[in-house]
């Protein structure tokens, strides 16, 4: 058993790949691969040299041998199933980049405090206001800073239509907008406005994964619930 234990090394490392190769502790140069076997042809070179060296007076633990056949079947299966993984994470991958392609240019209502104004248009409009309020007031002013319009709101979804306090259009443009809440010992509370967000391109493979680049936002994940409204 000596010559045969002495001759492993050997075997592996003119055989074997680097995985064998590791595994027994060889520390030899890379050879080309297409002269390497895999590693259930080496395991199997190696089976049978120890049957051959084995001593007829002393063989080998039968129920050992059973049990390393067993354990090499059973990481050449775990083999295929993480090469299988690493496909359908890759085709998954594939798949986000499409979608998240195809959201470019549309508009996603994000938490943000500004929203551009389109010709003509309006702005749908939409927060969460507190049981506990009286009344709450939104602020609407432009890119200088004036303020355009000041509406009572009554409902946490509506959509502003795009005119001042005369009910004059407004012109294309960005505004910001702020929301305050008042309850009954008049304590005022900004509240967050949700408003629409230009979707301006996509970071895929990411530390976070598949993002939204979102204009005034910042990346939002693709995985997260997304209310698109243009």
């Amino acid at each position: 058993m000596a010559d045969f234990d002495a001759g492993l090394s050997g075997l592996i490392s003119q055989y074997g790949t680097e995985n064998a190769k590791l595994k027994a502790g060889v520390d030899v140069e890379a050879k080309d691969d297409s002269k390497a076997l895999t590693d259930k042809d080496v395991f199997m070179t190696l089976y049978i040299e120890q049957l051959k060296a084995q001593d007829p007076t002393a063989p080998q633990d039968t129920n050992k041998m059973v049990s390393q056949i067993a354990e090499m079947s059973s990481l050449e299966e775990l083999s295929k199933i993480s090469t299988q993984l690493e496909s359908m994470t890759t085709a998954l991958t594939s798949n986000q980049a499409i979608s998240a392609a195809t959201l470019v240019g549309r508009k996603i209502m994000a938490d943000t405090s500004r929203s551009m104004l389109d010709e003509g248009g309006s702005v749908p409009v939409k927060m969460t206001i507190p049981e506990v309020s009286l009344s709450t007031t939104l602020e609407i002013r432009n890119a200088d800073g004036n303020l355009v319009r000041e509406m009572n709101v009554a409902e946490e979804s509506f959509v502003w239509d795009g005119k001042d306090n005369d009910g004059n259009e407004l012109a294309a443009g960005e505004y910001n907008f702020k929301a305050l809440s008042i309850d009954g010992e008049g304590v005022k509370t900004t509240l967050m406005t949700r408003l629409p967000a230009k979707i301006e391109g996509v970071t895929i493979s990411g530390p976070n994964g598949t993002e939204l680049n979102v204009s005034g936002v910042g990346k939002i994940g693709l995985t997260e619930e997304l209310d698109i409204v243009g």
